[in-house]
This record gives structure tokens, C-alpha cells and sequence, in this order.
């Protein structure tokens, strides 16, 4: 099985390097030409996809409205690809919480995975959710199988993938690339891990 993996367009809460988390904001105009620009490249590449998912937030249906419509293929929404949750840090900016909330910030800095914002998640509670689901996914394909799903989600999700799927090391988390807003990402599952290539 191949995965496509989708990061959202880009909002005007990330131009202004704010954390967004479960925040349901739309595209701005120009992470609308990215979804665009990214659904007219996929769509040359990929036939016609076995399924189309998409996070339940409003950055990624958007992003995924093109495919689905360029493909006729509903997207599928899934609550447990939305991004990590950070709580009463919402919408804030790095200085801002650490105005705010200095030494609770700093201890989730320094342990992201067991730490999490107040009334957030940790990157231990983001990984159980999408592991539950992603492992869902992959228990119901044979490896041989040269069928498509494409994934669009977020950052933070993709980054998780990353470390724990391909790399097999959760703690990598911070050291993966990631994607920038409205690029996509080429995975293929061999039955034990997942391989990365760009597109």
C-alpha cells in the first residue's frame, strides 16, 4: 500500500507563528493556491486514490476539497488526524506563553511527550490516537497491494509518522524535516515499516 501524506495550507494563524492546535480556522488566500497548486500536481500523478481522509478541521477539508472533487472521490473525515491540542496555549505565540505560563512551558519543552499545555494533549496522547487509526488502516492491506490512500492532515501528525513509522523512534520527533504547508509526501508500507520518499 502507498500513503500520500497531505499538510494543510497554510492559515493566517500560522504566518503569524501562533500555536494551532484543535483552533478550527480556515485557509487564508494563499493556503487556498496551495491546496489548488498541490491537488493539480497529485491529480496529474495519481490516478484515482482507494480513499481519500482528511482531519475533521476546516484547514484540512479545504485542502482536500480540490482532490476530492478532481478525483469524485468523497473525503473522509477523521478526528483522530486533527493536530496536537494545546489547550490554553491556543493561539498564542512562543513569547506569549512564556510570558504567560514560563515554567510550565519550559517543562513541556524539555518533555513534549509525558508534559502537555494546559488542558492540551502531550505527544504521547497525539501518538495514540493516530497510531490507533493509522494501524487500523494498515492491518487491512496486504503490503503487495499497489493501491493509493492519500492523507491530509497536519504537521504535527506527519512529523509523528515520520519518527515512529519510519524511523521506528518516537524520539526522533523534533529531528524530522516535517512538510511545509501544502506539500505532500510519498510513503510506501512493506508490512513491518513505512518508507519515505518526497514527491
Amino acid at each position: 500500500m502507498n500513503l500520500i501524506w497531505v499538510r494543510h495550507g497554510e492559515t493566517e494563524i500560522n504566518r503569524q507563528s501562533r500555536y494551532l492546535g484543535h483552533s478550527d480556522v480556515p485557509l487564508h488566500e494563499h493556503g487556498k493556491r496551495q491546496a489548488l497548486e498541490l491537488a493539480a500536481r497529485l491529480l496529474h500523478i495519481i490516478e484515482l486514490p482507494k480513499a481519500l481522509y482528511t482531519s475533521d478541521l476546516l484547514r484540512c477539508i479545504q485542502t482536500a476539497e480540490p482532490l476530492s472533487t478532481g478525483w469524485q472521490l468523497p473525503a473522509s473525515t477523521v478526528p483522530a488526524l486533527r493536530e496536537l491540542s494545546f489547550g490554553e496555549w491556543e493561539l498564542l505565540t512562543y513569547d506569549e506563553i512564556m510570558q504567560k505560563d514560563a515554567e510550565r512551558a519550559t517543562s513541556w519543552y524539555d518533555d513534549p511527550f509525558r508534559e502537555c499545555p494546559p488542558q492540551g494533549e502531550s505527544l504521547e496522547q497525539l501518538g495514540n490516537r493516530v497510531d490507533t487509526w493509522l494501524g487500523s488502516i494498515l492491518r487491512d492491506s496486504e503490503p503487495s497491494e499497489a493501491e493509493t490512500v492519500v492523507i491530509v492532515t497536519h504537521g504535527g501528525v506527519i512529523r509523528w509518522v515520520q519518527a515512529t513509522w519510519v524511523l521506528q523512534d518516537p524520539s526522533a520527533y523534533w529531528k524530522m524535516d516535517g512538510l511545509k504547508h501544502g506539500e505532500a509526501l510519498f510513503m510506501s508500507w512493506d508490512g513491518q515499516r513505512l518508507i519515505q520518499d518526497f514527491l
